[in-house]
């Protein structure tokens, strides 16, 4: 049994020398995000669920839609849609979709709807491990799109018609929502902390676009919000003041921050960073570095951990996020499963 939780080492750190003779830290080195680089096996879709919320990216997401049913078609796919129609409307459609041999189901949205999209199909009576996913990005973050480096709608529609499957981590998350434990599977990220304060803040300015993570963040920072909790890593406790606490599958979240340089899609596990208790100016650095292509990994105030389950509890019911969305309330228990969802890339 190991002696404690498994930390995330990174190399050496590359110093440069800038302006006026300021010294900075090289931008990590990037890893693939798939662990495996092969190929293990082909899929020919017949019939394309699209699930589409027509409300992501300033309400771009129906037009998109249309372009990407009308381009599958064109291709001899069948395309059956399905336009949400408010919040986790889409965990109620793909739970009711009918499925068969030759079937997928394809996302138009962000990293949110992907998530009601996977939870969802999860909560099926019965899951199909056969059938595959697609991403339309067509959201504002795209964080999951944009590490497949799928550039657009064009390009996420070849790689249906191309059929070459990938699989990746999911994670089963367990917390309250008004006193009742609900369950969502997470592709992207978890937050809780700094984070989910600066995304409700950003929340009230979506008009900005991408910029209002960044005005949240810094409100947040400037608000100085520490909260005692206990982490349960893989069953090892650290209790302790956090300032974040930021649960990745993905290398990137928000506006394509590097926030888990390391982090991989298909390795079995998430990567938690944590920010303990430390001054306003220590997390404007941190918060810095971050934006220089996750330098901030380097930083003394920071930790890097693996783990396959997580539990967060709190004296008081403090938010979370799950991918990009404001969804319930501590307790959190994580649970990572490997290779649950099989994805077109």
């Amino acid at each position: 049994m190991t002696e404690g939780p498994e930390r995330v080492t990174f190399e050496e750190p590359k110093i440069r020398q800038g302006f006026l003779g300021r010294k900075y830290f090289s931008p990590p080195k990037k890893v693939p995000h798939f662990s495996n680089l092969q190929f293990k096996e082909e899929y020919k879709a017949s019939r394309v669920h699209l699930i589409v919320n027509p409300y992501s990216g300033k309400k771009k997401g129906a037009t998109i839609g249309e372009f990407v049913a009308e381009e599958l078609i064109n291709l001899n796919v069948k395309v059956e849609s399905h336009v949400t129609e408010d919040f986790e409307h889409a965990i109620d459609i793909v739970r009711n979709l009918s499925l068969s041999e030759g079937d997928a189901i394809v996302t138009v949205g962000g990293d949110g709807t992907f998530c009601e999209v996977i939870s969802g199909y999860m909560s099926r009576d019965s899951q199909d491990s056969s059938i595959p996913f697609g991403l339309i990005p067509a959201g504002t973050g795209n964080s999951q799109a944009n590490d497949m480096e799928i550039s657009d709608y064009m390009d996420a529609v070849a790689r249906i018609i191309k059929g070459r499957i990938r699989s990746i981590d999911i994670a089963e998350t367990k917390f309250l929502e008004r006193d009742r434990e609900i369950v969502r599977y997470s592709h992207n990220l978890v937050g809780w902390g700094l984070g989910v304060d600066s995304n409700i803040l950003a929340e009230k300015m979506r008009i900005l676009g991408p910029l209002r993570y960044d005005i949240g963040v810094l409100l947040s920072i400037l608000r100085g919000k520490v909260r005692r909790a206990k982490c349960y890593i893989d069953g090892h406790l650290i209790e302790s003041d956090f300032v974040l606490l930021l649960i990745q599958n993905t290398c990137t979240g928000g506006d394509r921050l590097r926030l888990a340089p390391l982090a991989q899609v298909d390795d079995g596990k998430m990567d938690l960073g944590v920010i303990y208790h430390i001054s306003r100016l220590k997390i404007l650095k941190l918060f810095n570095q971050l934006k220089a292509q996750g330098s901030h990994i380097w930083n003394p105030n920071v930790e890097f951990y693996r783990f396959k389950t997580l539990r967060i509890e709190t004296d008081e019911p403090t938010s979370i996020n799950i991918d990009g969305e404001n969804l319930g309330t501590t307790p959190l228990d994580i649970k990572v499963l490997p290779s649950a969802l099989k994805v077109f890339n």
